[in-house]
């Protein structure tokens, strides 16, 4: 997406009510309620991870 290897998914949580993203280099982000909100924490993991230049 924006770094290399930063590759995010957004997948439904344990108990399937909840979502949270997945990164290609093994982070995991919060439980939160939509999906949407799962993306933009990943959008925001990988251009921070970008800024760090990883």
């Amino acid at each position: 997406m924006f770094g290399s290897g930063h590759n995010v998914t957004v997948m439904p949580a344990r108990g399937g009510r909840k979502y949270q993203y997945r990164c290609s280099c093994g982070a995991t982000g919060y439980e939160v309620n939509t999906s949407s909100q799962a993306q933009q924490m990943g959008r925001e993991h990988a251009a921070k991870a970008a800024r760090k230049g990883r």
